[in-house]
């Protein structure tokens, strides 16, 4: 076997090398990640159990009640909308909606756009202030998401990205999010072209190398302000 070491490796990848020891063995990383270092991880996950267990004890039955007597009336059916998406290392896992649209529509896989036609009425208004993600609170608590990563996608939609845009599984070194910094300056919605998946994975790719506590707060608080002023691409 022939081992060929590269001395100017940051030169000839024209991109920062990390260095590190793990196990006694040693490795080398393309990028330095803050939630690689265990006290990143665990604040981040401090917030995200403390928020969810608020969430989901105070604000879920309220939500659920309202959702299943509207339900009854413009779509009668199950209360949760159940989908298979990518998560963390590109692991598949059952995220859990409102559901907002009729059962009766074989397009379940593509992606929502405004005026779409599956939603029923006032599904329109869970979507437009995202009251339809807040069963994600249970994915957070059980480990599968964080409150602020890169949006989880569908498989089919995984695969057809990566295709689009080189590094695109990068995003899937942390954890999925119910919110992200791509979120927040806009790029929501349908992806209608490629410019609108490179805008979001480079939002991803600078809050996965640049995340820090007030970072994740702020994403949080902005979140939080665009829920009363929700963005056009919000739908």
């Amino acid at each position: 076997m022939r081992l060929i070491i590269l001395s100017d490796l940051e030169e000839t990848l024209r991109h920062p090398v990390v260095h590190f020891e793990d196990g006694g063995f040693r490795f080398m990383a393309l990028r330095e990640e803050p939630l690689e270092n265990p006290l990143n991880r665990f604040v981040k996950r401090a917030i995200d159990i403390v928020v969810s267990v608020f969430v989901l004890i105070l604000v879920f039955p309220v939500v659920a009640i309202i959702i299943c007597i509207t339900q009854r009336l413009q779509s009668p059916g199950p209360l949760f909308h159940r989908q298979v998406r990518a998560g963390i290392q590109n692991r598949r896992f059952t995220i859990y909606k409102f559901r907002t649209m009729r059962l009766d529509d074989d397009r379940i896989a593509h992606q929502a756009s405004g005026g779409d036609d599956r939603i029923y009425p006032l599904g329109r208004f869970f979507r437009k202030f995202s009251i339809d993600e807040i069963p994600q609170f249970w994915n957070v608590l059980r480990g599968e998401m964080s409150i602020v990563g890169p949006r989880p996608h569908l498989l089919e939609h995984n695969a057809e990205f990566a295709k689009l845009m080189a590094g695109y599984h990068v995003r899937a070194f942390v954890k999925p999010g119910i919110t992200g910094l791509a979120q927040v300056r806009g790029f929501r919605g349908e992806a209608r072209n490629n410019s609108d998946i490179q805008n979001r994975v480079a939002c991803d790719l600078e809050y996965l190398e640049n995340w820090n506590l007030s970072l994740e707060i702020g994403i949080i608080l902005r979140t939080v302000a665009q829920l009363f002023l929700p963005p056009q691409t919000a739908y």
